[in-house]
């Protein structure tokens, strides 16, 4: 079993269901165990049990990220010479959350770095994300989306028992439909997917000094065209999405490409695109992403992928079973937390979403890859090693 930087029982820093501007330390293991275990030891941390690397690669690239002493990104490094500051004690190893290793510098140096950009490629479903610096495809990820239809079930079962309940004769809190803002509003089931965008971009930008993001904007004539609902969904949230990269880089520096455009650079670069957009390759997203992003900066494609799965939301602020128990008695269903952690939060069994009394329950990765969602209890509580807020993911080599 691949160990982490904890060996006991450990609650995460953060959910990796929610976006979150506040900072985040690499390797955020370090918190008190649950258990109040004194026998977890200090270890090199080298992947989840279940992130899936294929052919062995723990790294898309022969470059590693780098973290300066302030905790900025600074130019990313060769391997050997990151093995070669951690020997001389000038560096010491990290690790964000797709499972990357990197190197914090325990020195001062120099800021200086080359031009590094980020293409994006948005979707409804699935997107490509691309970092190169200089010459080099330094970082590709396929991005899973949130199911959105698996929201919108979630949001109407939550509304029909809110709305049950203020017919019954009991404590509750009044109708307050009419206190809603509308300046600035999203829909919730839309939120959830400009949040895990940021989410992963979030990631990006404290790992990669990156100056410039070029992007596909999405536009439709809904007017028109009845057909787009697709485009609708990309399309919504695209001012905070904006704002929120302006802040980083600079007005100046978020470049804007039509779809023609990303064509026009495939058939350029002579690459082509796979009809199939569940394909877990470089070729179905990344290809856009990086195509985007070659435009500005001259680097040699790497069909290197890493394919990172942000789809599972647990159940939250469900008050209430929708159907009595034995006796007319009702049992709250769930607060987002099981024994202090959070759900999704992932284990060496799997992704933890309940459990009962001291028994946890956990999705199986593998299995719920191939189409079938299997929940399976048994594992005690204190038998689980450690828990992970990396994402879950997979290394795919071209």
């Amino acid at each position: 079993m691949n160990k982490t930087t904890r060996i006991g029982l450990q609650e995460p820093e953060n959910t990796p269901q929610v976006f979150s501007t506040s900072p985040e330390l690499f390797n955020g293991m370090s918190l008190q165990t649950l258990n109040n275990r004194e026998d977890s030891m200090s270890d090199f941390h080298v992947g989840c049990g279940y992130n899936i690397s294929r052919k062995g690669k723990s790294s898309l690239s022969a470059r590693v990220f780098v973290i300066g002493i302030d905790g900025k990104p600074l130019t990313p490094v060769k391997s050997q010479r990151a093995k070669r500051l951690m020997r001389e004690n000038q560096a010491k190893p990290i690790w964000n959350k797709f499972n990357q290793f990197g190197i914090q510098i325990l020195v001062e140096t120099r800021k200086e770095h080359p031009k590094i950009v980020l293409g994006c490629d948005f979707g409804t479903k699935f997107e490509g994300y691309s970092v190169l610096s200089g010459k080099e495809n330094n970082l590709n990820i396929m991005w899973k989306l949130p199911d959105k239809k698996k929201l919108v079930r979630k949001l109407e079962e939550r509304r029909t028992l809110r709305r049950a309940r203020r017919f019954r004769n009991c404590r509750r809190r009044e109708c307050r439909s009419d206190n809603r803002n509308k300046d600035g509003f999203i829909a919730p089931s839309q939120l959830q997917i400009i949040n895990s965008r940021l989410k992963c971009m979030n990631e990006l930008f404290k790992c990669y000094p990156i100056d410039t993001v070029a992007l596909e904007d999405v536009k439709f004539n809904h007017r028109d065209n009845r057909w787009g609902k697709n485009f609708s969904t990309v399309e919504v949230g695209k001012k905070k999405l904006y704002d929120y990269i302006r802040a980083k880089v600079g007005v100046g520096n978020l470049i804007q490409f039509s779809g023609m455009d990303t064509q026009e650079f495939r058939k350029k670069n002579n690459l082509h695109k796979s009809s199939n957009k569940s394909s877990r390759q470089f070729y179905s997203h990344c290809v856009d992403s990086y195509a985007i992003a070659n435009e500005l900066s001259q680097a040699i494609p790497n069909e290197n992928i890493i394919f990172v799965d942000d789809n599972y939301r647990c159940i939250r602020r469900r008050l209430h079973d929708a159907q009595y128990s034995k006796g007319n008695i009702r049992y709250p269903f769930s607060s987002g937390n099981f024994k202090g952690i959070k759900k999704g939060t992932m284990c060496e069994f799997g992704q933890i979403v309940g459990g009962t009394k001291e028994q946890v329950w956990y999705c199986d990765f593998e299995l719920q890859d191939n189409g079938r969602k299997i929940y399976q209890k048994g594992k005690m509580l204190n038998k689980i090693g450690w828990l992970s807020h990396h994402y879950k993911r997979e290394v795919i080599s071209g």
